[in-house]
């Protein structure tokens, strides 16, 4: 099992992968809207053809995780 399906299991909703200003704008609305925020590195599928594209994309991108607060 995975650390995003652990992260489902244990009540949090997975949003959107975004960097940059989108990330930091979808953190803000998250969390005006009253929600915990959880960023984690995304899920990237086996085949992708270069380490490099699945290491900037580690570097840049995140998935980010919501729940209501507790």
């Amino acid at each position: 099992m995975g650390l995003h399906e652990n992260l489902i299991n244990e009540g949090w909703e997975k949003r959107h992968t975004a960097f940059g200003d989108r990330l930091k704008e979808s953190i803000a609305l998250f969390e005006e809207l009253g929600f915990e925020v959880r960023l984690e590195q995304p899920e990237l599928p086996d085949d992708i053809p270069d380490e490099s594209c699945s290491s900037c994309v580690h570097q840049f991108e995140k998935t980010i995780f919501i729940r209501q607060k507790q």
